[in-house]
């Protein structure tokens, strides 16, 4: 019979609500056994963009349970790199699955599984397009958004055909198909961006994509799996040309620069102080204007240290990055206002752009950040889990370790030129081998490296090896921190933060174009003309071997 319902199951976003499948891979043969003894189900998060992976152990015959959280109805990939079957879950729901390998049989069971059988019946295929990287630049964009129409055109006329031969396909397996089509089609159209110089899209292609694609989006959002990808192309594309300059002062954040009432009131005062400087100035005859200035300035040096003091400590330098975040996240909602997207998108651009701060400093924001974040969504799914977190980074940075691994540039001041910069750095580790890491906290195959020290130092322990960091363009925090965080300290290793000329110099010097950078210096001091690499230990100590 033909099953008439239309919408999929909408719980609001729902991160603590989840699915579970009870299954069974029948008479696995040794082939697919060989896969791992795993059943996962893949997922794209709608709130982080991160594919998540939910794993359940099967037991001797192939059987398992798994529970996964799921925000709401999301396509999922099924136990992919033996299976390849995609499908689309429900939240609250307990599904039963067979995979019977003799008779080839798949099958799922449950009090609504309809669709899901739908959809193993009649499968669907991307409709993805992409320009080459060899014709970026090359092709016409509207040409471009001409094939995409192709392509979903034959993919509906192929639905219609077998919608013709199966009259009584359910309307939501047909809804499903048609809003995938439509999903991966925007997909195409906003990832050509990439091949269009500075990005510019015509204004038809534009008005299309917003007409077709993102009016029209099927909701819930989560589900299909390129809707986050479009999602980010799209909004990003108004945000890059659409700014909103935010205009701001000290004495609105006095309160949270300030530790104690007595800075409060110096800070209150400074800014009385800058007041009245100003009319002074403003009431001299230009030509005084500069020596008026320096008097004042030098009547009110010891004032004027004070405040600097406040402001480039480490809470005031969290302070002004945190105002840095405050108004970056109302210049987005501002955009995003600006273009009508509706509250729950909102609600995930700002709650990613704050999760992506906090990710790539790895630093605690400052209080007035999670505030001002609570204060601008409505649906706080996202803020619990930047709340969480913030926290670990907020624990880390107030953690003690070993900061004798931590290295003062003080003994370089009088130094720019990269050779004697590095040599001076070197000296004390005369007769050891020295491997360099050139790295930043912003780096995210850098982080990964490091993410391994541990297990480095535990291999190469025989090699008699001073482990040397060289940190580029990293704030004092976050270097602290990525360091706690994954425990590169030991009595062999030494931390650099230097000032970012002595680093520039130091990586020109060693011709640095790429991070992380590694090199190794022989017990002389002396530098190596060797490729080495500690994310292939296995090679690196079979070099030291040969050298030692």
């Amino acid at each position: 019979m033909k099953d008439q319902r239309t919408g999929f199951v909408d719980n609001g976003y729902n991160p603590k609500d989840s699915v579970t499948i009870i299954g069974w891979l029948k008479d696995m043969p040794e082939e697919a056994r060989r896969q791992g003894g795993d059943f996962k189900v893949d997922v794209t998060n709608f709130l982080v963009d991160e594919e998540e992976t939910t794993y359940a152990k099967m037991d001797s015959l192939g059987r398992f349970t798994l529970k996964m959280p799921l925000l709401n109805s999301s396509e999922v990939f099924i136990d992919w790199d033996r299976s390849h079957q995609r499908s689309m879950l429900e939240p609250g729901k307990t599904y039963f699955y067979l995979s019977d390998f003799m008779t080839g049989q798949t099958l799922w069971m449950g009090d609504d599984v309809r669709l899901q059988n739908e959809l193993i019946a009649h499968p669907y295929d991307g409709i993805k397009e992409r320009i080459p990287r060899d014709q970026r630049g090359k092709v016409n964009a509207m040409d471009f958004k001409a094939k995409t129409d192709n392509s979903r055109a034959l993919a509906t006329a192929g639905l219609e055909e077998t919608i013709a031969q199966h009259p009584n396909l359910s309307q939501r397996y047909i809804d499903f198909m048609k809003g995938y089509y439509q999903t991966a089609q925007g997909e195409s159209l906003m990832q050509g961006r990439y091949a269009m110089p500075n990005y510019e899209l015509p204004q038809e292609y534009m008005d299309y994509v917003t007409r077709e694609c993102w009016q029209k989006a099927v909701k819930p959002y989560t589900l299909y799996r390129d809707f986050a990808c479009f999602r980010d192309d799209y909004l990003d594309q108004f945000i890059r040309y659409r700014t909103w300059n935010v205009n701001w002062q000290y004495i609105d954040y006095f309160h949270a620069f300030a530790s104690n009432n007595e800075e409060l009131e110096l800070l209150n005062r400074w800014n009385n102080w800058i007041i009245d400087a100003k009319a002074k100035i403003a009431a001299a005859p230009q030509e005084e204007w500069q020596k008026v200035a320096d008097k004042l300035n030098a009547d009110n040096a010891e004032m004027i240290e004070k405040v600097n003091k406040i402001f480039s400590s480490s809470k005031g330098q969290k302070v002004l990055r945190g105002i840095d975040y405050i108004k970056r996240m109302q210049q987005e909602a501002f955009v995003l206002d600006s273009i009508g997207v509706d509250q729950i998108i909102k609600d995930v651009c700002l709650s990613q752009l704050v999760n992506a701060l906090i990710d790539e400093t790895h630093t605690a924001v400052s209080p007035m950040v999670i505030d001002t974040l609570k204060a601008m969504v409505k649906n706080h799914f996202g803020i619990e889990r930047i709340e969480k977190a913030n926290d670990y980074y907020l624990a880390l940075e107030n953690r003690e370790f070993d900061k004798l691994v931590l290295k003062s540039s003080d003994n370089l001041a009088d130094l720019s030129e990269g050779e004697a910069l590095l040599k001076k750095i070197l000296e004390p580790y005369k007769g050891k081998f020295v491997l360099l890491d050139v790295w930043g906290t912003w780096c995210s195959p850098c982080r990964e490296a490091l993410s391994h020290s541990t297990e480095e130092y535990a291999r190469l322990k025989d090699y008699d090896i001073q482990y040397l960091y060289l940190a580029n363009k990293s704030s004092q925090t976050s270097w602290e921190n990525v360091i706690k965080e994954y425990n590169v300290s030991g009595p062999n290793v030494a931390h650099y933060n230097l000032p970012e000329e002595q680093q520039a110099a130091i990586e020109r010097h060693l011709n640095v174009h790429s991070w992380p950078t590694y090199k190794l210096f022989n017990r002389d001091g002396n530098l190596l003309d060797l490729r080495v690499d500690p994310r292939d230990l296995e090679e690196l100590a079979d070099l030291l071997e040969q050298l030692k």
